[in-house]
Parts: structure tokens; C-alpha cells; sequence
């Protein structure tokens, strides 16, 4: 009698278990739980789901001339059609220009409240898979996985399911991490800096931080003469609490800042005037950087993934060019009898047989297959 006594409490709490858990993945993954926006300030490929929300950095003066000059009336179109703006409620969307996508992390900061958090930008992401089977490239400082812009017209989805970016693989992860984050350019960021850069902003940075948090100033200063770099292109996904007390502490600092300098912004170029948003990854590293050491902050470092319209082989790195008649690529070669190409709207990656000298044959990742034929030394054609 005791032990059925037993095993009816055990099949009890059993059944409760149960019963929250699925309460609880159900309030997790059929509810308004996480939101990555992704930032662009131009037309682009669009990343959009359920947990990615594209936004547009800089609505505010979308009519002035951004880097790449003035928007047309299409493009204008296309950017109110399909992104919500950083432009409305409490903004700071007319600073664009010299904050870049950080517009963005403050409207986010403001006018959002999902309980987990990120922020990516257009061509810029984390692959939470780091088994997925697009191209790492590799320079000494730093790697990332390298696909061509045009890709994500016609495989964003498989992209993004590729590289585990659906909330099924995301929040199990914060079981274990606070924060989630890129792999860092490994280097030393203040020299770095000061090649790049005008030193004196970093230094007037550094200066606010002395003044409003003197128990990070030392580690700040560490933080950017060591060779652990920085991480790039602020991208993050973290519990809100997280999000939130990060932004309020970088525009704590950016915004004296940028009052101080406004006037001798104006006199840069359109590059160095984009000087707070190169500011904000080494104040992104010093932050979440000081919470791991002295507040215990669970860092989870994945790869960079890049799509961006060009590309150049690593020196060293085999690689064949392939022409068509509407476009040409560049296609590393890899050990696993793989090619993977980078600008054309076509084909990305693919297994390939050596026929003879000059042919090879390729099964293409999107089931197409191919006849190359050699047509210059380590060019084939499309035939």
C-alpha cells in the first residue's frame, strides 16, 4: 500500500511537470516572446518572420543624402512598405548619421518590451548553428561565415534556418547564457582605433567614463589594449533587463559625447561623421566584457555570418572563378569536394566531381546541377 501511496505522488507530481513544461513552451513559442529586429538604412534584401522584425535606422532623414547618396522616390517606397521606422514615440532617428544603427538600439530600448531581445543588421547576423555548411573565411584576427548579398533574395529562409535563427534554438540556450554575442575581432582595439580612426573620440569616451563610472575606467583601458579585440557590429540577443541597463549605459556616454563634438562633426566626412557607431562596439565590449569578469555575466560567443556584395579570396585560398552570361564569382575550393560562391543570384554552394582536366560537374546545394568547362587558367564556364 505504501508504495503505491508512492508511486500515485510520483505519477502526481509527474503529470504537473509535464503540464507546466508545456504551458510553459507554449507561452514561450506561440507568444510575442523574442523579437530580433534587424536594421537596414537602405533597400536590401529582406529579412522578415515571426521573431525578425526589419527596422529602418535614420526614417527620420531618410530625404538627405546617406553614404550612398540620396534615396529615390522607389527606394523611399520600398522602406515605409516593408520596415517599420526609428522615428516614432521617444527617438533619436535624426542622429543616423553619425550613430548609425545605434538610432535603432534606442528605439528598440524605448518603445519595445518582448522579454528577450536583439538586434542584427541587414547583411550582418549570428549563426547559432556552428555546424551549418556555408563557407567560414579566415584572416588572422578574425572569421566569418561569408555569403554573397544576393543569396538572401532567394535563400534568406534556408539561410536562416541553416543557421538556427528560430526561437526553437535560441532561448534554450539562455538555460545556460545571459547573452549571446559575436566572435570578436581579435586585436588591439585602441591601436586599432587610432589607425582608423580620430583617437580623440575614443579618448573623450574613456574620459566620460572616468567622470560617471570611475570602477570601469582601468578595466576599459585594459579592455582596449589587450589583444581580445572587440566584438563587431553590436550584435546581440539577451534577456530585456539586459538590453535595457546596457542601453541606458552606453547613451549615458554618446549622448554628452556627441553635445560635445556636434559642431566638429559637421566638418568630417561622411565616414569619420559615422564615428559613434565605431565608438559603440568598444563600449559594447567594455561593458558586456566587465559583467563577465565582476558580475558574473554568462557570455555565448557565436560566428558572424557577413553577406555583402563583394568579395576577394583569402590570399592562399584555392579558388576557381565560374562565368556565365549574366554574372561572374568567385568559388572557394574546400577539402570536402566543395564549392561555395558568393555574388551570383544563382547557386551557392555545391559537390563537385573532377570529370577530367577540364570539366567538372556540380550538384548544387538547390538541386541544380552543372557542367563546368575550363576556359581560362581557374575559370570554367556554365554550359
Amino acid at each position: 500500500m505504501k508504495n503505491s501511496k508512492y508511486i500515485f505522488g510520483f505519477t502526481i507530481i509527474f503529470a504537473v511537470f509535464v503540464l507546466l513544461s508545456a504551458i510553459y513552451t507554449l507561452f514561450i513559442y506561440k507568444t510575442d516572446y523574442l523579437k530580433i529586429f534587424v536594421v537596414y538604412y537602405k533597400p536590401a534584401p529582406l529579412i522578415k518572420s515571426e521573431t525578425f522584425g526589419p527596422i529602418q535606422g535614420g526614417r527620420a532623414i531618410a530625404n538627405t543624402p546617406s553614404r550612398d547618396g540620396n534615396f529615390t522616390t522607389e527606394q523611399i517606397e520600398w522602406l515605409n512598405g516593408n520596415l517599420i521606422g526609428d522615428d516614432t514615440g521617444d527617438n533619436i532617428s535624426e542622429l543616423n548619421r553619425y550613430f548609425a544603427e545605434n538610432t535603432a538600439l534606442y528605439w528598440i530600448w524605448k518603445n519595445t518590451n518582448t522579454p528577450y531581445v536583439g538586434m542584427f543588421q541587414y547583411r550582418r547576423l549570428l549563426s547559432i548553428n556552428e555546424n551549418h555548411h556555408y563557407p567560414f573565411v579566415e584572416f588572422p584576427s578574425m572569421r566569418f561565415i561569408h555569403l554573397g548579398i544576393n543569396h538572401l533574395y532567394g535563400f534568406s529562409k534556408e539561410f536562416l534556418r541553416a543557421l538556427e535563427l528560430e526561437k526553437k534554438f535560441i532561448l534554450p540556450w539562455f538555460a545556460t547564457h545571459d547573452v549571446l554575442l559575436s566572435e570578436p575581432i581579435r586585436l588591439n582595439a585602441y591601436e586599432q582605433y587610432k589607425t582608423e580612426h580620430d583617437i580623440e573620440d575614443l579618448n573623450k569616451a574613456l574620459e566620460i567614463i572616468k567622470q560617471k563610472y570611475p570602477h570601469m575606467h582601468n578595466f576599459a583601458l585594459e579592455t582596449l589594449n589587450s589583444q581580445e579585440g572587440f566584438y563587431p557590429a553590436n550584435l546581440i540577443i539577451t534577456r530585456r533587463d539586459i538590453f535595457n541597463n546596457y542601453a541606458e549605459w552606453l547613451f549615458s556616454i554618446m549622448l554628452p559625447l556627441y553635445n560635445q563634438m556636434k559642431e566638429e562633426l559637421q566638418t568630417r566626412d561622411t565616414e569619420q561623421k559615422l564615428a559613434f557607431a565605431y565608438l559603440s562596439e568598444r563600449l559594447f565590449t567594455i561593458y558586456f566584457r566587465y559583467h563577465q569578469k565582476y558580475n558574473g555575466l554568462r557570455i555565448k560567443e557565436f560566428p558572424h555570418a557577413l553577406a555583402s556584395s563583394f568579395f576577394n579570396p583569402p590570399v592562399g585560398k584555392p579558388y576557381i572563378k565560374i562565368i556565365t552570361d549574366k554574372w561572374e564569382d568567385s568559388f572557394l575550393a574546400y577539402d570536402n569536394q566543395k564549392l561555395c560562391g558568393f555574388n551570383n543570384p544563382d547557386y551557392h554552394c555545391g559537390k563537385y566531381d573532377i570529370i577530367s582536366p577540364t570539366e567538372l560537374k556540380v550538384n548544387w546545394d538547390n538541386n541544380k546541377k552543372s557542367n563546368l568547362y575550363l576556359s581560362a587558367p581557374n575559370t570554367f564556364k556554365i554550359k
